[in-house]
Order: structure tokens, then C-alpha cells, then sequence
């Protein structure tokens, strides 16, 4: 189903997420002229029919935000990120898989659309099996943001999904209580300080820590 395309309610450790497959909506149009769908960053978006533009849809959301995607490891920086500085890989070696979400400048292979309006993409290598074994099936990583609609909070529990969230999904996986019961940490290294743009479940004092130590690992080098 979400190699077709489709919308799915899914567990991470941290809360539950709408995902879709990224690979489907890989080839986004260029916007020309007075198209019927909306365009974001210059591209054209998937129908609103199709799993992606249900995301904003069933959360009521802003089409020009964006959202993180779930990706399988550590080479996934390399493989949709560019320009990756030594403390966001230090980060990513620390605590992925895990609560932690980076920021870090996409390449040519995230869609523009998909894209932040600064040109950068966040990316989380999560600790669920369930996530890693749908990535595994997809062979590409899942865009996800947390399953509940603008306003309301992150759910942590299946029995907590709002019925309206249900009713948008194509296919819902019910694994009860999340262990972490809090959303990710998001960190930005993209202006060459460690910036934390949501706080969560990994504390500020692990970050600090590890781009501490990160920094002076490159001092020695130097």
C-alpha cells in the first residue's frame, strides 16, 4: 500500500505518524503556468488524492510546511543530504537509531516540494522495528510527521489517535503504547551551531555533550 502511493498510521518508539512511501512521489512536475494542483518551492504537488497531500489534509496543515523523513541509517545522510558537518554526523552515530531528528541541507534526490523553503530536510533513523521493516519493504524512506491534527497533541498511544486521523489512513498499525512517549529531538547544525528546533525526548545536555566532544576531535586534527 505505500509503495502504491497510500497514506498509513504507524508506530515509532517516540509517538505515532502518518507515513508515505518517499519513492512514489520521487519525479514531482515543475510548475508551469496556471496548473490545477499547487506548487511548493517551484514544483508541482501530488494530486490531493494521493497519500502525500493527505498528510496536510488529515492534520490540517499548511502544504508548504514539510515533513521529516524516517530513514533507514546513518548513510541516509550522505545519501539525501550534502555538505553534512562532522557534528550532525557525530550526532547521528550517538543516538540513531534513536529520538533524534537532524536538519541537515537535501541533494538532488529529495523532491524540491518535499523540501523546507531553506532547501534542507529532516531526517530521523528511528528505533522501531516496525519503522525499520517498512523501510526495508519500501526500499525507500517514509515521510512521517506526528498523527494528530493541528493543535492537538502527538499521540503515544494507538487508543488516543483521533478518530478523525483514523478515518484519513489507508492502513493503521495498532502497537499500543509507544515506549518513548515523547516526540524527537530536532537539531540544526546547518548554520554551524548546534541549534535545537524542538525540544523532546533526548535531553539538550546529550546534545551539547556530543558536539562537544565532536568539535574537539576536529581541533586535534587540526
Amino acid at each position: 500500500m505505500l509503495s502504491s502511493g497510500g497514506l498509513a498510521l504507524i508506530p515509532t518508539e517516540t509517538v505515532y505518524g502518518l507515513a508515505v512511501a518517499v519513492a512514489p512521489f520521487m519525479q514531482p512536475g515543475v510548475a508551469k503556468g496556471a496548473s490545477r494542483e499547487p506548487s511548493v518551492n517551484g514544483m508541482v504537488l501530488p494530486p490531493e488524492s494521493s497519500g502525500y497531500r493527505r498528510i496536510f489534509t488529515v492534520k490540517q496543515r499548511d502544504l508548504a510546511q514539510t515533513a521529516p523523513w524516517l530513514v533507514g541509517g546513518v548513510d541516509d545522510l550522505d545519501r539525501y543530504g550534502c555538505a553534512v558537518d562532522e557534528v550532525t554526523r557525530a550526532l547521528a552515530d550517538a543516538f540513531w537509531p534513536g529520538a533524534l531528528t537532524l536538519i541537515v541541507r537535501a541533494n538532488d534526490r529529495v523532491p524540491r516540494f518535499m523540501q523546507a523553503a531553506d532547501g534542507t530536510v529532516a531526517l530521523r533513523c528511528s528505533a522501531s522495528p516496525v519503522v525499520a521493516a517498512l523501510i526495508r519493504a519500501c526500499g525507500c524512506p517514509l515521510a512521517t510527521t506526528s498523527a494528530n491534527t493541528h493543535g492537538m497533541p502527538a499521540p503515544a498511544s494507538f487508543d488516543v489517535v483521533e478518530p478523525v486521523v483514523l478515518a484519513g489512513v489507508d492502513a493503521a498499525i495498532d502497537a499500543g503504547e509507544t515506549p518513548c512517549q515523547d516526540a524527537s529531538t530536532i537539531v540544526s547544525c546547518v548554520s554551524g551551531e548546534v541549534v535545537i528546533a524542538r525540544y523532546g525526548a533526548l535531553s539538550e545536555d546529550d546534545i551539547q555533550r556530543i558536539a562537544k566532544t565532536a568539535r574537539m576531535r576536529m581541533q586535534d586534527r587540526q
